[in-house]
């Protein structure tokens, strides 16, 4: 038993090297190795990423649902599998997922149980942004967009502002007039400290959205507005 498990580590960390030099298909491959040896969700997980990364979305979304079945709240198991239904245009059940990591992600008891040393080099914003990129290339707009979003929110999670922005920017290039882009801009603004520019912004939302009503777009911007009116209180 102790022998298998230290194949199953070296097949791991193996795959990750191999992921961060950018050698999927050599990943791929070590992580099915281990994912053999242990059916546990980190291989699986890297499995997935590795798919992403080849165009085979389908396939990913099945190893991130392989995972989610042995733990079904996996945080990256549910962040990849919500950018594998985005890549294939699925984004009514990419919603329910990103709502599930969000929920997990408020809960005290949510913790991280993999050691440092076995975890992946692969981000999950890496992963929707590639998401994004397959549904922009397949022609699925809107599917695009909301993957660029969640990346700018990975992103913005880990106070990776310029990132965030940059992925924020690419959402807008695909529809320069979306109010929910627009929304998601002036929050990261807001978030960023850039409170003068956000507020700005909010204004012009609230002009748009005169024009285009979106009542969840709308409620988002309230919310938004309560935030940034109770950070000037508060300043």
């Amino acid at each position: 038993m102790d022998d298998v498990f230290a194949h199953y580590q070296a097949a791991l960390r193996s795959g990750h090297q191999l992921a961060a030099e950018g050698r999927f298909k050599d990943a791929l491959a070590r992580y099915e190795e281990a994912a053999k040896l242990a059916e546990r969700p980190l291989p699986l997980n890297g499995m997935g990423g590795m798919y992403m990364r080849l165009g085979r979305s389908k396939e990913a979304l099945a190893a991130y649902e392989r995972a989610l079945a042995l733990e079904p709240d996996n945080l990256d198991a549910l962040s990849g599998r919500a950018a594998a239904l985005l890549a294939v245009g699925r984004r009514a059940e990419a919603h329910e997922a990103q709502q599930a990591l969000t929920a997990l992600r408020e809960s005290p008891l949510t913790a991280d149980p993999v050691p440092p040393e076995l975890r992946t080099p692969l981000t999950r914003a890496e992963t929707l942004a590639i998401a994004g990129e397959q549904a922009r290339d397949f022609g699925q707009r809107d599917a695009a967009i909301d993957a660029f979003l969640a990346e700018a929110r990975e992103h913005a999670a880990e106070e990776k502002y310029d990132a965030a922005l940059d992925a924020g920017m690419r959402a807008l290039a695909l529809d320069t007039g979306s109010t929910r882009v627009h929304l998601g801009l002036t929050r990261l603004y807001f978030e960023r400290g850039w409170e003068a520019e956000a507020i700005q912004r909010a204004g012009a939302l609230r002009r748009l959205l005169q024009l285009a009503p979106d009542e969840e777009v709308s409620s988002g911007l309230d919310q938004l507005e309560r935030e940034m009116a109770g950070s000037a209180t508060n300043g």
